[in-house]
């Protein structure tokens, strides 16, 4: 027969015992049988063999994971902030040259070009052609004004991997719009600047196909403006 609990909590075999042998302290049990924690004492009786007292193990009413190391609950997807506390919501990239991508020359802190001025845009009016030296293939365009070339990215006209070129001012391309023609001006590189061969000291004229020479780079020029076309604002002849 199934064994039964006394009011105490003990389990005992009712065929073999009328009454609850731990609570009566006259009968003995085996703990092994009874598969429970033995009682300290039977009524002042020595303790059965294999009834030594056990620590009750822990009751586990649900499965049990190692705590996390912070209690903070994670309720989505975190990733590593970022070094600086400000969200970055757009990617980022280098500003477009001038003229472009709706930039305010006023809020950059530049001087507003007569030409721009005048347009409401700052044009194109000519490009540079490398045709020889490390940029070779590239091409710079040119705008109303004086551009300053050089290997800064401060200039206008920035040639790179030609370090015979000054990193500022080596040499300065100008286009007026006012008397419509292009000149060359000398900067303040330490290399002297050539145009079709000749040393280059003072401002000169500079007209379709001339060729710039800058240290190991030959550039060639090639105008947008002049007799056959100039930008002009829009809705007059």
């Amino acid at each position: 027969m199934a064994q039964i609990e006394c009011g105490r909590g003990h389990l005992y075999d009712p065929d073999k015992y009328p009454a609850c042998p731990y609570c009566n302290g006259g009968q003995r049990i085996s703990v092994t049988a009874a598969s429970r924690t033995a009682p300290i004492n039977l009524g002042g009786g020595q303790v059965p063999v294999g009834m030594q007292q056990r620590t009750a193990p822990v009751q586990v009413t649900a499965q049990q994971k190692t705590a996390p190391l912070s209690p903070t609950p994670v309720t989505a997807s975190q990733k590593t902030a970022p070094l600086s506390g400000m969200s970055v919501t757009a990617p980022q990239k280098t500003m477009p040259p001038r003229g472009y991508g709706g930039v305010s020359v006023t809020a950059a802190n530049k001087t507003v070009g007569m030409m721009q001025e005048k347009i409401g845009f700052d044009p194109v009016v000519g490009w540079l052609a490398c045709i020889e030296g490390p940029s070779r293939g590239k091409s710079y365009t040119i705008r109303g004004g004086i551009n300053s070339v050089g290997r800064s990215e401060r200039m206008d006209i920035v040639i790179t991997g030609d370090n015979t070129i000054s990193s500022e001012n080596h040499v300065k391309v100008s286009y007026s719009d006012r008397n419509n023609r292009f000149n060359i001006i000398p900067g303040d590189g330490r290399n002297i600047v050539y145009l079709n061969g000749e040393e280059v000291f003072s401002s000169m004229p500079l007209n379709a196909y001339d060729i710039i020479d800058c240290g190991e780079t030959k550039l060639m020029f090639v105008p947008l403006c002049g007799e056959i076309f100039q930008w002009k604002k829009e809705g007059t002849d």
